[in-house]
């Protein structure tokens, strides 16, 4: 993949100020130190050196001695007082990494908290008013869950979960093979292949009631795909066009929408990619009278019909519904 321009400007304003300090550097472990290849230090030391204060004559450029680089795999630089400090992290910047870390702590293993724990307070050391400035909350679950399914990762153990399906409004006690505990949009996921599906499933960790080790050895089942990958499954998903009244627009900041329309008397016609009947039904019933399907007519039709079975159970016990 190439790169921009953007990526090798950031590269040296980290680099440029680290060669000032450590004159007569190799290349290689100048390289090493940054986790970059010699080749791509080397390219950039031939930018640099064309590179300076305005008017680009001799004594405003920063000077490198490419001879000695070549030849003998030494950095000497000079000429770039200019750029004394390395490139520093704004409050926004700092901000953004106190809380990713804090996010990954609330999934990452035991272990690595002392680790994770380091870091933030080396980023509020660097910049205290970035501290306060934003807080993550992530819906993570049970931390003695995570706690099972960190070992049972680490151990290669089948385990079976038992989850409560809030879409398809039951419980079940899917076998599995648990690969990763990932974040997206606030919560918390297991990534693992489903013995039952004979595919790769994800698991809400706050939906994940309990889990039973099995005993039994993990299969590999080839690299378990990225945390985006739902997306490829909602561009091939059906859509569904539904009129959402005033009191549900909500769930077009909540959930993908492929289109949005506005109407005059305040209602919104939205689009939505459904993966899922069970979850669209479970969406209809929860919305109520607040939402219509306008297209296709069918998809309602399993909410409606559960909506009839609920009013049918009602009258038959003598309830009066409007009052339930």
């Amino acid at each position: 993949m190439a790169e921009t321009a953007a990526e090798q400007v950031a590269r040296l304003l980290l680099l440029i100020p680290y060669l000032q300090r450590h004159p007569g550097i190799a290349l290689d472990q100048a390289a090493a130190n940054f986790g970059w290849s010699p080749e791509v230090v080397r390219a950039d030391l031939e930018v640099a050196f064309l590179c300076g204060l305005p008017g680009g004559l001799p004594g405003d450029l920063i000077e490198v001695d490419m001879d000695l680089v070549d030849g003998e795999g030494l950095i000497y630089l000079s000429n770039a007082e200019v750029l004394s400090r390395p490139l520093r992290l704004s409050l926004d910047e700092a901000a953004g990494l106190i809380v990713a870390l804090q996010a990954i702590r609330e999934v990452a293993a035991a272990s690595v908290h002392p680790v994770i724990d380091s870091l933030l307070a080396k980023l509020t050391g660097l910049a205290p008013e970035a501290a306060g400035r934003a807080s993550v909350q992530v819906a993570a679950g049970d931390p003695a869950i995570r706690a099972q399914l960190q070992r049972a990762i680490g151990a290669a153990e089948r385990v079976t979960l038992t989850y409560d399906g809030v879409a398809r409004g039951k419980t079940s006690h899917p076998l599995v093979d648990p690969v990763r505990l990932e974040l997206a949009d606030g919560a918390a996921y297991l990534s693992a292949w489903s013995l039952e599906r004979s595919d790769w499933r994800t698991y809400r960790l706050d939906r994940i009631v309990a889990v039973r080790p099995t005993g039994q050895t993990t299969t590999d089942h080839g690299r378990a795909p990225g945390s985006g990958a739902w997306l490829a499954t909602l561009g091939q998903a059906d859509s569904v066009r539904l009129l959402v009244h005033p009191t549900a627009r909500w769930i077009a900041e909540y959930y993908p929408v492929s289109a949005q329309a506005e109407r005059a008397d305040g209602d919104c016609e939205l689009t939505l990619p459904v993966a899922d009947a069970g979850w669209l039904r479970w969406l209809l019933l929860r919305l109520g009278s607040a939402v219509e399907v306008l297209a296709p007519a069918e998809a309602g039709r399993p909410a409606a019909a559960e909506a009839a079975r609920a009013l049918a159970a009602y009258a038959s016990a003598g309830l009066d519904r409007d009052r339930v």
